[in-house]
């Protein structure tokens, strides 16, 4: 049916509301019946309906759904109304009892007569509108009047700087129209996309009483579509939200996404789902407050799809994108009078968004990995949050690095990718950044892409320039060497390859690696661990130090004696140490040991505790354990692990490996415990060999060789990406 109307999409999109007639406020029916007359007979034919609907609003009782009116109609009417209510029950529940007006779904079941293998398959469809628009706060503009006058309120979620600017302009729009308007105020960094941030708003929903049947408001760039959206998928499961969106980020690529997300674990966009707006609306007017390093970054989003899906639009951003830079896509200077120009920037950034859709919504929940705008996006997951770079500088150096291995492919010509990196460098993006020296990382975040995409590498390349071909094979090997090929290539081109202001503090945006974990502004207590920080921060001598030292020792029998106690295994390992610390001075002379041993060197209780923590909150499924000794803190993460983990245990001297490995006989946690003996650094190698990595490394050796093994660590990959590493410093 859609096709019947493609020439009038506001006619359809007024159509495809209609189905729910009696549940539809009564304001927003006549909204629907204004639009059709206008559609359908024009603007003298919508008259009465608006000064009906002028009229409407003015009653307590607009917001009222349809269906309230039956009791007002003649008894043979209501009859008729719910023998049909009745009907729908079984025949269209999604009529009669819509959780929302957006999504429905169906399924069909299949099972065998005794029920003991069932099959079934389910579907969902979704609607969704976007629009380009132009000055959407204005009173005179009903976009955001139409849904949320109906409602009778909005509960919206509003980027911080966006509110700064325009927090006035909103509130009066919506206090202009009568709607009651409540505002959540978000902060809208990098650095503030984590869990957290999404839970602070699932929170703050739930005290605004906010409904499955009213769409939330999502006001902001890139990091607020992402974090809202999550809360908004996750809210009672599934809440519809529209995007406003006020950056270029936000306006071509996060907003209209079904891609919502959250960072963790240092990994970008590691939570998240699948769960686009109801609406989208882009407006260029809120690109003049931005800051250019902001709008700048954007623009990778707008190359990445004219280099896959539109020649046109690539040729487009070829000859006007350092203008669309300096001129804030018409929204400043002389440009804004510019009528040929601002047609040039509304077809830039609506082709950017058709294509983007386009391949987007045909991919809704990423059933396979043929995703053209996932160009840019295969290796910077993995350095963009430690780089401190900005999204956009980030996927410009991954969008020169695929435009590379497109020609290395014989995908595209030589001139092509010349023409490519020439558009991303002419537009201050960063082709080359020094974190990309570090080849290991990158073959990581090659690894952990490859398991994110269903054991597919399936990076999105051109091939040739306008369409888009897939790179599914890449060795360690051949990914260092072509990316010492690309440095080599990027070091001609302006800046040696590096962007303008790469970087979130160079535009006035927080690290995303900053810590943001700070104690409550009320704390009032002081604890151990402030007079330690105290003391040290003033260490000038030994004499602080030793009193550290004794702020330790007293905390250390405190934890002790108020924890959790050990396992009898554990007790008898701390026993069995302690019994054989006049034995460790024969062997050395015997040389049975390389050094003198001493049983103070056992983890012991408060340590640990600490590692059985830092196992079972980090979900630790591997642990490298780097010294043995006599087998205390490998017992302990082994107790804390799942069924299914694994702890590596290393120890240079053999007679401790194998006091070790008695002592871990009668526990039931032995069969996760793999001990080696040798030199740390060989074994370590040979880990690595076997393409081995750990959730949690722990270092408790001499500690003049801690460098180098932690060097080793990084080098080989052996501590996966936002891994955790402990170390024993005493």
């Amino acid at each position: 049916m859609a096709l019947a109307f493609k020439d009038d999409l506001d006619l359809l999109l007024a159509l495809k509301q209609l189905k729910y007639f009696w549940n539809l406020p009564q304001s927003q029916l006549a909204i629907l019946l204004e639009v059709m007359a206008r559609q359908l007979e024009g603007p003298s034919q919508a008259a009465p309906f608006q000064e009906f609907l002028r009229v409407l609003t003015q009653t307590p009782n607009h917001a009222k759904n349809i269906k309230h009116l039956r009791d007002e109609l003649p008894a043979e009417v209501k009859a008729e109304y719910l023998r049909n209510a009745d009907y729908l029950e079984t025949a269209d529940a999604h009529a009669v009892y819509p959780t929302s007006i957006y999504r429905q779904c169906d399924g069909f079941t299949l099972a065998t007569k005794d029920a003991s293998t069932i099959e079934a398959v389910m579907s969902t469809t979704l609607t969704t509108t976007i629009k380009i628009a132009r000055k959407v706060l204005e009173p005179s503009n009903h976009l955001l009047y139409n849904i949320y006058k109906p409602l009778g309120r909005c509960v919206a979620v509003v980027d911080d700087k966006v509110d700064a600017i325009y927090g006035k302009e909103l509130d009066a729009y919506f206090a202009g129209h009568g709607i009651e308007f409540k505002k959540i105020v978000s902060s809208g960094n990098e650095a503030d996309k984590d869990i957290r941030d999404v839970e602070r708003i699932l929170v703050s929903l739930k005290k605004a009483g906010q409904g499955r049947h009213e769409p939330l408001l999502v006001v902001g760039g890139g990091v607020i579509a992402d974090i809202a959206g999550f809360a908004a998928a996750l809210y009672s499961r599934n809440t519809p939200y529209v995007m406003l969106c006020t950056s270029i980020v936000s306006g071509i690529d996060a907003g209209p996404s079904p891609r919502v997300c959250c960072n963790g674990f240092d990994y970008k966009n590691l939570y998240g789902a699948y769960h686009p707006p109801v609406l989208t609306i882009t407006d260029r007017g809120f690109w003049k407050s931005l800051h250019p390093g902001w709008l700048r970054h954007g623009v990778a989003e707008i190359i990445k799809m004219a280099v896959m899906k539109d020649l046109s639009l690539f040729e487009l951003v070829e000859q006007w994108g350092p203008k669309c830079l300096e001129t804030k896509f018409g929204t400043v200077g002389d440009s804004v009078n510019d009528q040929a120009f601002q047609d040039v920037c509304d077809l830039i950034v609506g082709k950017a968004m058709e294509g983007y859709v386009r391949s987007e919504y045909g991919n809704l929940w990423e059933t396979h990995q043929c995703r053209p705008h996932a160009y840019g996006h295969t290796w910077c997951p993995g350095y963009e949050l430690p780089s401190g770079m900005l999204h956009g500088q980030a996927v410009g150096t991954c969008m020169g690095f695929g435009a590379y291995l497109a020609m290395k492919s014989d995908f595209i010509p030589e001139i092509e990718c010349q023409r490519i990196l020439k558009v991303i460098s002419d537009c201050e993006l960063c082709l080359w950044h020094p974190i990309m020296e570090d080849g290991a990382a990158i073959w990581r975040s090659q690894v952990a892409m490859i398991e994110k995409r269903g054991g597919n590498l399936a990076a999105p390349i051109p091939r040739p320039l306008g369409e888009s071909g897939y790179l599914n094979d890449l060795s360690e090997e051949m990914l260092l060497q072509r990316l010492q090929e690309y440095k080599s290539i990027c070091l001609s081109y302006p800046r040696q390859g590096r962007g303008v202001e790469e970087h979130c503090t160079e535009v006035g945006l927080a690290d995303p690696q900053s810590n943001k974990i700070a104690p409550p502004e009320d704390r009032f207590v002081v604890t151990p661990t402030d007079l330690m920080i105290t003391t040290l921060t003033k260490t000038q001598d030994m004499a602080a130090v030793g009193e550290v030292v004794r702020m330790l020792d007293g905390v250390d029998g405190m934890v002790v004696k108020y924890s959790t106690q050990p396992s009898e295994a554990l007790r008898n390992i701390s026993v069995q140490t302690a019994k054989t610390n006049p034995n460790w001075a024969e062997m050395e002379k015997k040389g049975a040991t390389s050094r003198l041993l001493e049983a103070e060197m056992i983890s012991g209780q408060a340590e640990g505790q600490l590692l059985q923590l830092l196992v079972k909150f980090g979900r630790v499924k591997k642990v490298l354990d780097i010294g043995t000794f006599t087998g205390y803190s490998s017992l302990a993460m082994a107790e804390a692990l799942p069924e299914d983990g694994r702890v590596v245990t290393l120890e240079r001297q053999e007679e401790a490996a194998k006091m070790a490995a008695e002592n871990w006989a009668s526990s039931p946690h032995v069969g996760k415990i793999e001990s080696r003996v040798g030199e740390a650094q060989a074994l370590l190698q040979a880990l690595a060999s076997q393409g081995e990595s750990f959730d949690l490394v722990f270092l408790d050796v001499d500690k003049p060789g801690y460098f180098a093994l932690y060097q080793t660590l990084m080098e080989t990959g052996l501590l996966r990406v936002g891994g955790l590493l402990a170390v024993d410093n005493t």
